[in-house]
């Protein structure tokens, strides 16, 4: 088997992972509330110019009006509620980076596990399953020939079918891991994603 995706992009591909997007939009979600919270420390002063036309009776009156919004202790109030939420972006963050590392790790060891289970699936097909056959044709000619002992010839064949019955446990964890790492990351979950997380070329079967 292989991948549709190559090994050099797992860290981008990673970000599209479910668990990671979502810690990324409420990260989003907290750093947003920290740009409200600072755009509140800034007071609002508005100028308003007014004309009244007032009759000939009475003089035309311009009016200016000035507005400062009052904010009570805003240095410290302020400061805190900032403080706070630039705090709520940083312990979010660290979640998000510990939880990738996490990730990561853990990929990579399916990784290397998968390609060492197929470096023996090889060895198996090109050594021990042919060597394992020709010991039991080996033993029954010697049995023929009257030189061996059925004992030899059943020993010979319970160890060729134990070879295959490994092999065949082995391909059966090779393909598990095969699709844990295949369907790591939701098909739609990547089409939604800013950039390509495929690789136009799949790693090759060894």
């Amino acid at each position: 088997s292989t991948l549709n995706w190559n090994t050099a992009s797992l860290d981008s591909r990673l970000q599209h992972h479910p668990q990671i997007a979502l810690m990324v939009k409420q990260e989003e979600v907290a750093r947003a509330a920290v740009d409200i919270a600072q755009s509140n420390t800034r007071s609002d002063w508005s100028v308003e110019l007014m004309f009244n036309q007032r009759g000939s009776a009475y003089a035309n009156m311009v009016s200016l009006n000035l507005s400062i919004p009052f904010q009570f202790d805003p240095k410290n109030r302020q400061d805190r509620e900032v403080s706070a939420k630039l705090a709520v972006v940083e312990q979010l963050r660290a979640e998000r980076e510990e939880a990738t590392r996490e990730d990561l790790a853990q990929i990579r060891i399916w990784l290397q596990q998968w390609q060492s289970n197929r470096d023996r699936l090889e060895h198996y097909d090109g050594a021990q399953i042919p060597l394992a056959a020709d010991r039991t044709r080996a033993a029954l000619a010697a049995y023929r020939g009257g030189s061996g002992s059925l004992t030899a010839v059943l020993e010979a064949r319970r160890m060729e079918i134990e070879a295959s019955l490994d092999r065949l446990r082995l391909e059966m964890e090779t393909a598990s891991l095969w699709a844990r790492l295949e369907y790591l990351i939701p098909t739609q979950q990547l089409a939604a994603g800013d950039g390509p997380a495929l690789s136009p070329e799949p790693i090759a079967t060894k």
